[in-house]
């Protein structure tokens, strides 16, 4: 898939120096910003999902309570 951007001079500008100072192409960089950001998204609805079904149930475990349940200690 090609992408076509419209940007100013000093937006091209900003790329064009963070893609420097990350040793990789404005395209690459670009390209893993995009990515990452979509990642994040996604991390945020797996927390809220799980932030909610908490709240429904706010139930807690100790660590030495989930060593022995799951047989690590007696």
């Amino acid at each position: 898939m090609n992408l076509s951007l419209e940007l100013t001079a000093e937006e091209t500008a900003m790329l064009e120096k963070c893609a420097v100072r990350n040793n990789i192409s404005t395209a690459e960089f670009i390209k893993n910003t995009i990515l990452e950001r979509i990642k994040d998204e996604m991390d945020m609805e797996v927390y809220e999902t799980a932030m909610n079904k908490y709240s429904r149930n706010p139930r807690a475990y100790t660590h030495s309570s989930v060593m022995r349940e799951l047989g690590l200690v007696k």
